[in-house]
């Protein structure tokens, strides 16, 4: 279970990449739609209903980044009361129960956009299909479960001694 850690560290640089990426498609096409708007006097056509998908997009990757980094707010009142030896315990069957939660989403997911509603979808802007960008839900359910599965695999290795 070390190459988890491993693991979660590689996919969350390939993700600060892409959410750098996200941002500079997102305040680019923002930035284009408005000079198109007030200079030349024609909008881009698409440009919110792209930089709405592309904030969604953005979001879900900042938030499993965010998983990554430990960075989500905790409650720890109850926790920081028990004994030092139960602590451990708790951090590891929280883990536990996040990435049991996030294997369920996937599993939907996946369903989901895999599903005949989905397929009819379309943007009303362009007429492509919807489906493609709806496959960041299941992406980040993925990415999201790996970086769990590794702070479940530190946390386990904190509790048998060694260090994942």
């Amino acid at each position: 279970m070390s190459y988890l850690p491993a693991l979660s560290g590689g996919l969350v640089r390939l993700e600060r990449w892409a959410s750098r990426a996200l941002v500079i498609l997102f305040v680019g096409l923002i930035v284009t739609n408005v000079a198109m708007r007030y200079l030349a006097g024609k909008p881009i056509v698409y440009a919110e209903e792209l930089a709405a998908i592309l904030l969604v997009w953005l979001t879900l990757v900042a938030v499993s980044i965010s998983i990554r980094d430990k960075a989500q707010i905790g409650v720890t009142l109850l926790v920081d009361r028990l004994p030092r030896v139960a602590q451990p315990w708790i951090d590891a069957l929280v883990w536990a129960l996040i990435a049991g939660m996030l294997a369920i989403l996937l599993n939907a997911g996946i369903g989901w956009v895999r599903s005949p509603a989905v397929e009819f979808e379309q943007i009303i802007t362009t007429g492509w299909p919807k489906a493609p960008f709806f496959y960041i839900f299941p992406i980040f359910c993925a990415t999201a479960l790996i970086h769990v599965l590794g702070h479940l695999a530190e946390s386990i290795g904190k509790l048998t001694g060694r260090l994942a």
